[in-house]
C-alpha cells in the first residue's frame, strides 16, 4: 500500500472513530437533558451508545494493530532488502 494511501485510510478511520464517539455522547446528552424523564436514558439509547462507543474503539484498535503488523512487515522487507545487498556486494 502506498505511503498516500495509507494516510488517506487513517485519516477516514480517525474521523469515523470521532464522528461515531461524538454520537453517542451527543445521544447520552440529548436522552440525559432534554428528553422526559429528564436524568433518565431509556435502554434503547443506552444501546445504541454503547453500540457507537464500541465502533470508536474497534476501529482505533484495528487501527493500531494494523499500524503495528504494517511497521513489522516493512521492517521485516528492509533487513531482507539489506541482507541481498550485502550478498551482492
Amino acid at each position: 500500500m502506498t505511503e498516500k494511501k495509507r494516510i488517506e485510510l487513517t485519516k477516514l478511520q480517525g474521523v469515523i472513530a470521532i464522528a461515531s464517539f461524538s454520537s453517542g455522547v451527543i445521544i447520552a446528552g440529548v436522552c440525559l437533558f432534554w428528553i422526559p424523564p429528564l436524568g433518565e436514558i431509556a435502554s434503547s439509547a443506552i444501546s445504541i451508545v454503547s453500540e457507537l462507543l464500541v465502533l470508536c474503539g474497534a476501529i482505533l484498535g484495528v487501527k493500531a494493530s494494523y499500524d503495528v503488523k504494517f511497521r513489522k512487515f516493512e521492517a521485516e522487507l528492509r533487513q531482507v532488502i539489506d541482507n541481498e545487498s550485502q550478498h551482492t556486494d
